[in-house]
């Protein structure tokens, strides 16, 4: 699995190691403008005091030899050494044409001017400067080299489900050796979860009724999931349908079975409309579990999202409905009209004014604040939002949650 925002992170070390190659070039150039500056004031004192006398004799063919003398130096380009009047006495230098630093000098003679002595050095290049400031170069690449690698390294993402899958085999695992220690000892007591997944029944001509479903679907108003490929969109369901089957797994273990453990069928897996759950009570109990489960289905939805989204990888956020049915509605089509007024990480639950009642004692719940068309003559209550969990509810999620995620 790659390191997330490789794109931005390798830009930044491209922008850093220009930026370091530059001040290290800049300074190294600053450094020899210094040096070249001092040595040209040094050698056009020294020249002027070499060519005094020639200059003032005008000879020629003495200034002729001073000048190639000092054009044996490969960093002068070039020289001229003038009389008075500014006739030309003697010429120098590698390269004429070539531009670089000049100094000149005035040569005075009884106090009086005899001619004068000019100088030009040549410019720092960049050719140079490279093979002077090599080794500071080379180190500056490994060093943003080993900052690239380093961060690939670190900042890899841990496989999100690598935890979950073992703990998976772990539980089949644990369950194959709690079905053989049942089978040497029948008096051991075993602890049956409030919350059990029941395989789903084969189709036949009547489909069972369920009084209460619970409904995931995904938040999606820009219909991303449209723009999916089978084969990435099916990745994605198979993932969510594993992180529902775990929830209802661990969750269930963790609560207390107040009495008859509430089974659990999934009508319709994850699919482009989400997915349905039949639950086979609905009792008060069972309902304050289902409102558990929909806050950590959602949770674990928002993890998903918001890992994927670093990656750069599909997701989506969820909202989850529990319905009720009643004698003119059954709860499928109830969670049909519920999914509608649902928004992001919402959990709606609708059911019967007697369950509300009870369920209202023991977790946060607020009406809708906006109207919702319902069947006429419905004795069905209304549509609620849960708003929050108490500080042990809250923990209990959080801790199922970080045991499924790992």
């Amino acid at each position: 699995m790659n390191a997330p925002r490789q794109g931005l992170y390798a830009t930044i070390i491209a922008i850093s190691f220009a930026l370091h190659t530059a001040l290290i070039v800049e300074g190294a150039a600053h450094q020899l403008a210094s040096t070249r500056d001092a040595q040209g004031q040094l050698l056009i004192r020294q020249l002027a005091e070499d060519a005094s006398l020639g200059v003032a004799r005008q000879d020629t063919v003495a200034l002729a030899l001073l000048a190639n003398r000092y054009s044996q130096r490969p960093d002068v380009v070039s020289m001229r050494l003038l009389a008075a009047d500014g006739h030309i006495l003697a010429t120098g230098g590698n390269a004429p044409s070539r531009s670089g630093a000049s100094f000149q000098q005035i040569l005075f003679q009884d106090r009086a001017q005899s001619g004068q002595v000019e100088l030009t050095l040549a410019d720092i290049s960049l050719g140079e400067i490279i093979r002077l400031q090599w080794l500071p170069l080379l180190l500056s690449l490994l060093i943003h080299a080993f900052l690239w690698l380093f961060y690939r390294v670190v900042a890899r993402p841990k496989p999100l489900w690598a935890a979950d899958t073992h703990a998976a085999d772990h539980f089949e695992e644990s369950e194959s050796g709690n079905s053989t220690i049942e089978g040497t000892s029948d008096t051991t007591p075993t602890t049956e979860p409030s919350l059990q997944l029941k395989a789903a029944e084969a189709t036949s001509a009547t489909p069972k009724v369920y009084p209460v479903v619970l409904k995931i679907t995904f938040d999606d108003p820009k219909s991303l999931l449209d723009t999916l490929t089978p084969s990435i969109a099916q990745k994605y369901f198979n993932l969510c349908q594993k992180l529902l089957e775990e929830a209802i797994r661990v969750l269930g273990t963790h609560m207390p079975n107040d009495g008859e453990s509430t089974e659990l069928t999934v009508i319709t897996p994850f699919g482009m409309n989400g997915a349905l759950v039949g639950v086979s009570q609905s009792s008060t109990p069972t309902l304050g579990h289902l409102l558990l489960l929909a806050q950590l289905v959602n949770l674990l939805s928002d993890a998903v999202y918001r890992r994927n989204r670093l990656e750069k990888r599909f997701a989506l956020h969820t909202h989850t409905v529990i319905s009720e049915a009643h004698e003119e509605s059954d709860a499928i089509t109830q969670s049909a009209i519920l999914v509608q007024h649902a928004k992001t990480n919402d959990v709606l639950i609708k059911v019967s004014d007697s369950n509300l009642s009870r369920l209202m004692i023991q977790f946060s719940l607020s009406a809708l604040e906006q109207a919702v068309d319902l069947p006429e003559n419905s004795e069905i209550g209304e549509i609620m939002r849960l708003n929050g969990l108490r500080s042990d509810q809250a923990q209990l999620i959080e801790r199922t949650r970080a045991q499924i995620l790992g």
